[in-house]
């Protein structure tokens, strides 16, 4: 069998890896990205806070500070051409004693100055003025006026997408098991017995970077899986910003914060664990998040909750992101180690990485073509008419058929709910899922076989356009 040719891979399909994907696809470079699972943002990326962090408490001169630097930038140009829900409410950790308000006057008050992200300090009236939930032993707060909130399913999906309509290759359901070296570079040998020579891989594989890095013998840093749980809930509660504790040494807290679509985020836990893939939730956990938030919001304990996940973050080795070349080949570069600021500084890590490859010898002349906004694929007056498949969420069949139809289709229950919020109500898709499944059959799914998330078994490619 000839092996196929590109003149890089990305691997992983979180929003760092498609954030790079979506920065080369701007380039006349032939791309891809490869995915374990059958879509993209099935690992931490859609399981997190969502906010997009300004940088204000990343630590002076390390790489994580610079790439949020650059971001800061970025973004605004990124919700617009990308379409992504986002909303500058801004952030305020709350110090309830002295000793707390002089931990933020000593480190973060100067750390943010570092850094170059805005902060202020803010009496007990004006904190509560905005947040008349926040606990009455508030004596203050650090307002971070440039934190927001997106969501992050639509963050990465549409990295992808416009990747996708911009000629790149989307390879999902389908891990790397093997990566070669050879004089033009390297072959990847994928599950299903693909294999695909290219000159550059960029290791974007988060929980699991560590083991794509030692496919080549590189062992410099290791990733031990760390677990935050969260939970969901749609109780009215009287905050309009992000609010944040003054963090530990080990974790930024359990804070509570706002939902795009809805509701609020109470979270999340910081459990060190040995298993990448348990991502499971605890009554433990759930009490964990519950003590935490009480402190910031004293009736925290009261609030019904509509769901309970966790993700599972990368903790590197190094204490720093790893952006850079492998000790064993220039031509394949890592980044790796984005424990929990992935998705606020995933444009500018992409950026960097765009770097490392032209250091490495990779030209990246400008297409001209290329799309950097994602067009109005359907007629938006469409997707509010027409029968409600999602009562909770008002989700009607026409926006799932268009998510269907669009350049980078959902084949679980999971992708349509990432896609649509369809099932994100309160009944978590007890009412919806079966006209959902039998959407899905529709568009070529077998109605029996239709998974709730991911299968390994699945391979779908996406190229070149819509599909």
């Amino acid at each position: 069998m000839q092996s196929e040719r590109k003149d890089v891979i990305v691997i992983g399909g979180g929003v760092v890896g498609t954030a790079i994907l979506r920065k080369l696809s701007l380039y006349n470079v032939s791309i891809a990205l490869v995915e374990k699972q059958p879509d993209v943002c099935e690992g931490a990326s859609k399981a997190n806070s969502g906010i997009i962090h300004t940088g204000f408490d990343a630590p002076p001169n390390s790489l994580e500070a610079e790439c949020l630097r650059r971001s800061r930038d970025l973004w605004p140009d990124y919700t617009e051409q990308l379409k992504i829900p986002y909303i500058p409410c801004g952030a305020v950790m709350i110090a309830t004693t002295e000793e707390e308000k002089s931990i933020i006057e000593e480190k973060y008050i100067p750390n943010a100055e570092a850094n170059g992200a805005d902060v202020e300090w803010l009496d007990r009236n004006e904190v509560l003025e905005m947040n008349p939930s926040v606990t009455d032993e508030v004596i203050g707060a650090l307002s971070i006026p440039g934190e927001a909130i997106c969501d992050p399913f639509t963050a990465t999906r549409s990295y992808a997408e416009l990747a996708v309509l911009n000629g790149a290759e989307l390879i999902l359901g389908s891990g790397v098991t093997d990566i070669k070296e050879n004089d033009h570079g390297f072959i990847v040998i994928l599950e299903n017995g693909r294999e695909i020579v290219t000159k550059y891989i960029v290791n974007a594989a988060g929980v699991y970077s560590d083991h794509i890095s030692r496919m080549i013998g590189d062992t410099s840093f290791t990733i031990s899986p760390r677990k935050g749980q969260f939970v969901l809930t749609e109780e009215e509660i009287g905050i309009s910003q992000i609010i944040l504790p003054v963090p530990s040494a080990k974790s930024k807290g359990t804070l509570i914060s706002p939902v795009v679509f809805g509701g609020f985020l109470l979270g999340p836990t910081a459990e060190d664990q040995q298993d990448k893939e348990d991502n499971s939730t605890s009554t433990e956990g759930m009490e964990q998040v519950l003590n935490g938030c009480e402190k910031l919001i004293p009736h925290a304990r009261e609030f019904d909750s509509i769901r309970q996940f966790a993700g599972i973050r990368a903790v590197c080795s190094t204490g720093d992101y790893v952006i850079r070349p492998s000790e064993k080949n220039k031509q394949f570069i890592h980044a790796a180690g984005i424990r929990s600021t992935g998705l606020s500084a995933s444009p500018g890590i992409a950026e960097v990485v765009a770097e490392q490859l032209q250091k490495a010898g990779l030209t990246l002349e400008r297409n001209q073509e290329a799309q950097t906004e994602i067009p109005n694929l359907f007629d938006d007056a469409e997707e509010n008419v027409g029968e409600i498949v999602c009562l909770c969420r008002t989700i009607t069949r026409s926006e799932i058929t268009n998510a269907l139809e669009g350049p980078v289709p959902p084949s679980t229950i999971d992708g349509v709910k990432r896609r649509t919020g369809a099932t994100l109500g309160e009944c978590q898709g007890n009412c919806c899922i079966p006209k959902i499944i039998d959407i899905l059959h529709e568009y070529g799914l077998d109605q029996n076989e239709v998974p709730l998330k991911g299968l390994q078994h699945s391979t779908l490619a996406f190229k070149g356009g819509r599909s």
